[in-house]
């Protein structure tokens, strides 16, 4: 079954957009610096910039659903770091980077959750399998070329230089999305959800409240990539080297999304979350016992291959659990209740890894994962996709 044109637009959109948002992302702790900001302002800026995308995400995914449509949100979100890119470019004062990061993750959080719900829309339910991997594959890809782009760029153009050039990807992405049209007839006789009150979570149904609850337990075993990369640090690898593992680890990403889409919509959704949940376990057993850089390498790029198994497949399953009325409301309360779930995970394994070593702060985070895997298993319908 050929994926439509559509589905190859939104991921050409989100590899534009991350590779405009990667080029600027690694420089700014640098800029911040040259402007006169310390590590406890860094820390402020980039807290208030993920907790703005994570609490967005459900606001963009109600305002969706309530209008009965997913474009404009995206042209919002889309536009927000594609139009405002001289706040950063221009920026005399760490406010002002702020300002920008802010107005970023705004974007972000405004449209996850009806991008998201918009691929679940284009295609057949035996599809979204490799609709989901081929977008986070798409998607990863862009990631891994802007800080390449930026590495390249640096040295001629500065780092102004580089935010500015950053905007030409930003803006690409943004007139291919005018491409994008919603399918089916317009929903202006669409069924409005029922209001976002406490006892919402009561009007989904309960398989989706049984994957929020494994997906919340999984997340707070999901520290921050950056601790796997001190782990390599720490088992001998150089800065450099470090580097070139992380871009190996995200271009195995990219390459493997898609053909792993394609598995879960052959042998079932639930099958490949399953695996990812047993795959990141067994990358953070790994990384609580090994003690050489090969095997810390290794264990990195079996990581890739967690990644390209759970990031689409999750997502795609999670499309499956919804009415089509709250799909997007149901899929941005679950980005934010992960996303929110996210800094405390990182917050855990830090002290842990500060107070009692690297092997105790991983193996809990494999517990946590093993714990979300025997749950999701206890779960599992005959049926389920």
């Amino acid at each position: 079954m050929k994926l439509p044109a559509q589905v190859y637009l939104l991921g050409l959109v989100s590899f534009l957009m991350d590779v405009a948002s990667e080029m600027v992302y690694p420089l700014l702790p640098l800029f911040l610096t040259s402007l006169g900001a310390g590590a406890g302002t860094l820390g402020l800026v980039e807290g208030i910039a993920e907790a703005t995308a994570s609490l967005f995400k459900v606001v963009g995914g109600r305002v969706s659903d309530r209008v009965g449509r997913r474009k404009p949100l995206l042209l919002l979100g889309y536009g927000l770091p594609a139009f405002l890119r001289p706040i950063l470019a221009l920026a005399q004062s760490p406010g002002h980077v702020l300002l920008y990061r802010f107005l970023d993750r705004l974007g972000k959080g405004l449209r996850t959750a009806p991008r998201d719900a918009l691929l679940a829309e284009s295609v057949d339910k035996g599809a979204l399998g490799r609709a989901y991997g081929l977008h986070r594959g798409l998607d990863t890809l862009g990631a891994t070329v802007g800080p390449f782009l930026a590495f390249l760029l640096l040295p001629h153009l500065g780092v102004r230089g580089v935010f500015w050039l950053s905007a030409i990807p930003a803006f690409l992405a943004w007139l291919t999305l005018l491409r994008v049209t919603e399918p089916g007839p317009a929903r202006a006789a669409h069924t409005p959800p029922p209001p976002l009150r406490l006892d919402y979570l009561k009007t989904l149904p309960a398989a989706y409240r049984r994957f929020l609850l494994v997906s919340g337990i999984f997340a707070l075993a999901l520290s921050s990539n950056a601790f796997l990369l001190l782990r390599l640090k720490d088992l001998g690898l150089s800065q450099e080297e470090v580097t070139l593992a992380y871009t190996g680890y995200n271009l195995l990403y990219a390459l493997l999304s898609y053909p792993l889409g394609g598995l879960a919509d052959r042998v079932g959704l639930r099958r490949v979350v399953a695996l990812g949940f047993a795959l990141y376990a067994l990358v953070y057993l790994g990384f609580a016992w090994t003690q050489t850089a090969l095997g810390g390498v290794a264990l990195l790029l079996l990581y890739a291959l967690y990644s390209a198994a759970f990031e689409g497949s999750s997502r795609a399953y999670l499309a499956t659990l919804v009415p089509q009325e709250a799909k997007a409301t149901a899929i941005g309360l679950y980005h934010t209740v992960v996303g929110v779930l996210l800094f405390p995970a990182s917050l855990i394994f830090g002290w842990l890894w500060q107070g009692y070593g690297p092997a105790l702060a991983f193996a809990v985070g494999a517990g946590l994962a093993l714990g979300a895997l025997l749950l999701f298993l206890l779960d599992g319908r005959k049926g389920r996709p």
